[in-house]
């Protein structure tokens, strides 16, 4: 029988560190600031005495007599009574609803429900859920294999070995980007806010889909991840020395990756121009960048040089988002662009912007 090894220290903080490492959703909750701020209610409300606008007995007499009764809430002054003179009581003074529908959902509360639906899809009705659909191939198990996209899914074969070794060459690139890494654990969706200027203010649709997305990426990241329990790099290299705590959960996929890629990809599908080309696509001769794209790509990428992921975490979270597009827009609350739900929505946003 396993035995306590001592008092709960700061390392037994960090599973909680690890729940709000890529855990976005938090900024939609109450989401306040400057960018993604709406409402504007403080959490705490204050309610104190506060004096009636008229002194008792009228302003009558000399003015340094008069006094003013204090109201607290619901405010006893002036006397609302029935017709016999009764004072009414405090939860009679105001009119009250019988029924309201509940219109106050946050993107971060309301993209938790969502999941439920998301979870649930099987379009072809295939009796195998849409999400678990991705064919990814097996990580590599250690040195000397590979993690073979090639095969599978058209992309690139990555050797395990070599992976590490580029993952060490990436470590003199940590100063330069560790400010931004560090932000990236707790914000993806700011950072697309940053070269895409949206708020939930001005496109409300756009903001609740990238927090639809948000959670998707984590669930069906966190799937995969179990599926494969990949150990981290710095659990096989140990010149990587993460400077940060380590996840504790697998490696494969990045779940960073899922969630920006994913981000990304709602993006590109609603941010259409009149023609319905893609706002964000630019090509130079037979070059195509994508703004979207290339900052899904370095949110990845930092997770490599902070030694907590291989690149084929990368490209695996690449190929689940591709997945859990497809998935959302099956989902009757979402759907593709032109179905009248939360993608056509947040469509409807970038009409003027080319």
């Amino acid at each position: 029988m396993n035995k306590s090894s001592g008092p709960i220290g700061a390392f037994d903080a960090r599973d909680a560190r690890d729940a709000r490492d890529a855990r976005d959703a938090r900024d939609a909750r109450d989401a306040r600031d400057a960018r993604g701020g709406y409402g504007g209610s403080p959490t705490y409300l204050g309610i104190g005495i506060s004096p009636h606008t008229l002194p008792e007995g009228g302003k009558t007499g000399d003015a340094a007599n008069w006094w003013w009764a204090g109201n607290q809430w619901p405010a006893t002054t002036p006397v609302a009574a029935t017709a016999a003179g009764v004072p009414k009581r405090l939860h009679a003074i105001f009119h009250h609803y019988n029924k309201a529908p509940f219109k106050d959902w946050s993107p971060g509360n309301e993209a938790i429900a969502f999941l439920s639906e998301f979870a649930a899809q099987d379009a072809n009705n295939s009796g195998t859920l849409d999400w678990q659909t991705v064919n990814l191939p097996a990580p590599a198990p250690g040195p000397g294999f590979e993690t073979d996209f090639a095969s599978v899914l058209g992309g690139e074969v990555y050797k395990q070995e070599d992976e590490l070794i580029e993952l060490v060459g990436l470590i003199e690139h940590r100063d330069g980007v560790m400010d931004e890494a560090l932000q990236q654990r707790d914000t993806v969706i700011g950072y697309f806010q940053g070269i895409v200027p949206f708020t939930y203010l001005s496109h409300p649709a756009t903001y609740r889909l990238c927090h639809h997305a948000l959670v998707a990426a984590q669930f069906m990241a966190f799937y995969y991840k179990k599926q494969f329990d990949r150990p981290r790099p710095s659990q096989l290299q140990p010149s990587l020395l993460p400077p940060i705590d380590v996840p504790q959960h697998a490696s494969y996929p990045s779940a960073h990756a899922t969630e920006a890629w994913l981000i990304a990809l709602c993006l590109d599908t609603v941010m259409l121009d009149a023609g319905g080309g893609h706002i964000m696509r630019t090509t130079h001769n037979a070059l195509t960048r994508n703004a979207l794209h290339d900052m899904a790509t370095r949110i990845a990428r930092n997770r490599e040089v902070l030694g907590v992921h291989y690149p084929s975490d990368s490209e695996a979270g690449r190929f689940v988002a591709i997945k859990g597009l497809e998935v959302m827009k099956t989902c009757p609350s979402v759907l593709d662009v032109g179905g009248g739900k939360l993608m056509e929505k947040a469509r409807q946003e970038w009409i003027g912007w080319e």
